[in-house]
Order: structure tokens, then C-alpha cells, then sequence
């Protein structure tokens, strides 16, 4: 064997080594369940399935179960996060739909500890007879929850539908690529490469979190022309299923007072109620706290169970409001 061949072939095995041995460490030594993107790659690979219908894009998995950010997550037979639920509320239940996306489904927070579930075990609790189901799934625009929902959620009947509405719900429809065998097999290279964009964002070569946000809502931006289209085809569905509407304006946690995007939350506030829809900023509900105190991980800023409760508690009045009405017109809910 000549030299260069030797050579070549040791430089090959170290280094095969080393990517070992790194995959080894991050599955063993750094995945401790709470690593944000690791906990995505796990919820992408088991929770998550791709939609092939354009305007889908993915969804989840019916009938599934993975441990994520310390948190059991499980679906039903429809996909839906939580237990099993009949297609067909009994009579005089009055069903709530919450559709939205990772704030919405819960992302780090156990199940009972959603908004979704604490306001309907709330209602429960008055004596109201209500059912829901929690159509949230991850990195879903306005556009896709819209047409999830046409797709699994109006056959369950719903009577009220809570929309949450998160500040990047306006980003536009994304382009799935395949993704390439490292992304789908290699969790150090997740890390690697989740770390290697966060550093980017750190030196200024791609935009911090607050001009990438701002820049969704631009006049000329194609996402939120279709996120404007979406809410105005939400409000139609709802009219046509003879349902209500409410759009619950999700804050970004992680500056709260003063808050950077009040301009950008009158601006939705404007789009929903021009469609008729009712609109609730449950800003004020946390407005006043510690923002990291309201985060799931202190590097993840997804809402956990002290800002669902605020959350909660935000909707509960136009909720209770359109069950009253629903109560005398229907006798639902009552």
C-alpha cells in the first residue's frame, strides 16, 4: 500500500471516528429532553407526517405518542392532541375547536396544562356542557391551519372556534425540500447546523427575531396577503358552518413591556374584526410578568403552563359571551 493510500485511508477513518463519536456525545451526553432543537427533530420524526396537498403541507400522525420537552404529546385516531373524541358532540354539548399551531398544541407543556384544556375543563367545572378538541400543530401558517381545518376539523361540528394567532402565523407557505440524510438521521448535525444559524442571526448576517417578525408584515409581503386572505376565508367558514369566531392575538414572550409589536397586533386586530370576527389580545394577560418567567426553557420562548393559564383566563370572557348565545339559541352549552 503506498503511502498516499495509507494516508488517505487513516484521515478517513479518524474521521469517521469523530462523527461517531460526536453523535455518540449529543445522543447520550447533550440530548437531555430538553435541547429545543433536538425535541423538534424528535416531534418532526414522530408526531409529524407531510401532507402532500400544497395548502397542507404536514400534520400529524393519528394515533401517536413521543416524549418532547419532557412532556408526553399524543394524538387521537384524527390527529388531534389529546384523548379520543366522537365525531359527533352528544346533544345539547356545545363543541369548541382550538386550531392554531405550536403555542396552540402545547409545545412543552403537558396536555391538561394547554389554554385548550384549561379553559374546557373550566367550563366543565361550571357546569357547562362543552367538549373541544386542539387542532395545533407546529410551524403551521394561517393559510394551512385553515385548510387542516376544513380537512379534519369542520366534520367534528364545532360550534366556536378559538383561532390562536402567534406573530409568525404570517410567515408564507414553506417549501418542503427533501430533506437530505444527515437532517434526517444525525442529531449532532441538527445541533450543529441549529447553532450554526443561531450564530449567523448573533453576527448580523441573517435578521435578529425582531426584523424578521417585522418584515412578515409589510405591505408587500406575500405572507401576509394570504394570512389576510386566510383570516377573511376563516371568517366565510365559520358563517357558513354557523359557528363563532374568535381570534385570540398570541404575544412574542420574549419582550413584553414595552412591547415591540403593538402596531403589528392593531394591524390583525383591524384584518379580524373587518371580517366580523371577534378578536381578544391576551397581551395584558402577561404584560406585566417576568417574560422568562413564562417560557418553556430559558432558551425556548414557547409559553409554558403560567402563561397558558393567563391565556386561558384571557379568552374565558368572549368565550363564556358566545356559549350564552349559543345557550338561548341552540340550548347548547348550557
Amino acid at each position: 500500500m503506498n503511502a498516499f493510500l495509507k494516508n488517505s485511508l487513516l484521515l478517513f477513518s479518524v474521521s469517521i471516528m469523530c462523527l461517531l463519536s460526536l453523535e455518540a456525545f449529543t445522543r447520550t451526553v447533550l440530548d437531555d429532553g430538553t435541547v429545543y432543537e433536538l425535541e423538534m427533530w424528535k416531534y418532526a420524526r414522530q408526531i409529524k407526517v407531510r401532507d402532500y396537498r400544497q395548502e397542507i403541507g404536514h400534520r400529524h400522525r393519528p394515533d401517536a405518542e413521543a416524549p418532547l420537552m419532557g412532556v408526553v404529546v399524543r394524538t387521537n385516531s384524527f390527529g388531534f392532541r389529546g384523548g379520543s373524541i366522537p365525531e359527533k358532540a352528544a346533544a345539547g354539548v356545545a363543541r369548541i375547536a382550538f386550531v392554531g399551531d405550536s403555542i396552540t398544541l402545547g409545545w412543552g407543556v403537558a396536555e391538561q396544562e394547554t389554554f385548550a384544556n384549561q379553559i374546557l375543563t373550566t367550563l366543565a367545572q361550571q357546569g357547562r356542557k362543552v367538549d373541544g378538541f386542539n387542532l395545533g400543530v407546529g410551524n403551521l401558517n394561517t393559510a394551512q391551519e385553515l385548510a387542516l381545518f376544513r380537512d379534519a376539523g369542520e366534520r367534528m361540528h364545532p360550534d366556536i372556534i378559538v383561532l390562536g394567532f402567534t406573530i409568525n402565523d404570517a410567515e408564507p407557505m414553506p417549501e418542503y425540500t427533501s430533506a437530505n440524510w444527515l437532517s434526517r438521521h444525525s442529531a449532532a448535525w441538527v445541533v450543529v447546523a441549529y447553532r450554526f444559524d443561531s450564530l449567523l442571526r448573533q453576527l448580523g448576517y441573517s435578521p435578529d427575531w425582531k426584523h424578521y417578525y417585522r418584515r412578515l408584515f409589510r405591505p408587500d409581503s406575500t405572507g401576509w396577503t394570504d394570512t389576510q386572505h386566510a383570516l377573511a376565508e376563516f371568517a366565510d367558514e365559520a358563517e357558513d358552518l354557523r359557528t363563532q369566531l374568535i381570534v385570540a392575538k398570541i404575544p412574542e414572550l420574549r419582550e413584553l413591556k414595552p412591547y415591540p409589536f403593538t402596531d403589528i397586533s392593531t394591524t390583525v386586530q383591524a384584518a379580524v374584526e373587518n371580517e366580523g370576527a371577534l378578536f381578544v389580545d391576551l397581551l395584558p394577560t402577561v404584560e406585566d410578568l417576568e417574560p422568562s418567567s413564562l417560557w418553556v426553557t430559558a432558551p425556548d420562548p414557547h409559553p409554558n403552563g403560567l402563561a397558558h393559564a393567563a391565556f386561558a383566563q384571557g379568552i374565558m370572557p368572549k368565550l363564556t359571551a358566545a356559549l350564552d348565545r349559543l345557550c338561548r339559541q341552540q340550548g347548547k352549552g348550557c
